[in-house]
């Protein structure tokens, strides 16, 4: 029977935790900026127009659903954190008892 273990690779975790972050800020800056421009494009429509009411609901849903996404993105980010920091943790350990 082979021993079973664990590699984790600290630098990888942290490589894709700086992933995760740049991708969420890169997105959010991206997004908004497009919603912006698409602002900008319809500023003629009064506000009273049934194309200009549907294009600002379509415009609060994108934005809950890039909220939603970002802080989903955030989320796998602190678990990513958490367990670079529990396999660091483990490491010590384990360095100490063979120490």
């Amino acid at each position: 029977m082979s021993e079973r273990g664990l590699v984790v690779h600290q630098g990888s975790l942290e490589d894709i935790e700086t992933a995760l972050t740049t991708a969420t800020d890169e997105l959010t800056v991206h997004l908004a900026g497009l919603l912006d421009r698409v602002d900008t494009t319809l500023a003629g429509w009064t506000d009273e127009t049934p194309s200009r009411i549907a294009q600002r609901d379509h415009d609060r849903r994108l934005r809950e659903g890039i909220t939603r996404l970002t802080e989903a993105l955030a989320s796998v980010a602190s678990a990513v954190a958490s367990h670079r920091e529990a396999a660091r943790e483990a490491e010590v350990e384990n360095v100490a008892i063979v120490g």
